[in-house]
């Protein structure tokens, strides 16, 4: 049981199909199996009959590269709440099947800057932390497309969002988080901290084309930045390694 996450108590059970179900009837509709584990919605007497149906599915550390045919089939139109963590997904693909997925979680995968997703108008919540991103142009132009509506996004982890961590300093950190949120004008929230009104303000200054790409591809370092970093990377240290704050 250790290899399923739970993402509510109040939402999900276990049970064991190892055991007869022989006296008992299982709605497929209202599950999402995996091995020898079945995750049921529970029932109460005053839900709807929408609301009875399984939204939530985790199959985070099942070493998975796919996702399994009869859960897309049967499942994969009901889930809002999705949970791929710690799996060796490459290809998301599949996530098209997922019509009214609303939060899709996939830390600790294989997805690279050649991972593209399908378009998800319904997708508010994408978390793809400490995967292996590498490139943000046009990596995140793509997924601007694929992802309209992004309210919460995280990176965290990702050769491609700059921290202390993997050698980033405060400019890149910043040239980073001003374009991704130029990007998404519904974002509230990027990686670890929320988006404030003077960086999108920021963002929609600098970040217009040709800006864009002569930014990212760092030909050139604007004025603003230069003076920002200034501000945070006293003289005494300008060559050694910050915590972004």
């Amino acid at each position: 049981m250790d290899n399923i996450e739970f993402l509510d108590e109040d939402v999900l059970s276990v049970v064991d199909i190892s055991r007869s179900f022989e006296d008992e009837e299982v709605d497929v509709f209202s599950m999402a199996s995996l091995g020898n584990y079945v995750l049921l919605g529970h029932r109460t007497e005053n839900s709807d009959t929408n609301d009875e149906k399984l939204h939530r599915l985790s199959l985070a550390y099942e070493k998975l590269h796919t996702v399994p045919k009869i859960l897309l089939q049967e499942l994969a139109p009901k889930i809002k709440i999705l949970d791929l963590s710690h799996n060796e997904f490459d290809n998301l693909d599949f996530l098209s099947e997922f019509k009214a997925l609303t939060t899709f979680i996939c830390d600790h995968n294989n997805i690279s800057s050649n991972t593209n997703l399908p378009f998800l108008p319904t997708l508010e919540l994408l978390w793809l932390n400490h995967c292996k991103v590498t490139s943000l142009y046009p990596w995140a132009k793509k997924l601007q497309s694929s992802c309209p509506n992004l309210k919460f996004l995280s990176l965290m982890g990702n050769p491609v969002a700059p921290s202390y961590l993997n050698g980033g300093n405060f400019y890149e950190y910043l040239q980073y988080r001003l374009f991704i949120i130029s990007l998404f004008p519904k974002l509230v929230h990027l990686d670890d901290r929320p988006v404030n009104t003077d960086q999108r303000i920021e963002a929609e200054r600098l970040y217009r084309k040709p800006l864009v790409e002569r930014l990212v591809m760092n030909i050139s370092t604007p004025e603003y930045l230069r003076h920002i970093t200034e501000i945070f990377t006293p003289a005494a240290i300008t060559h050694e390694k910050n915590l972004i704050v």
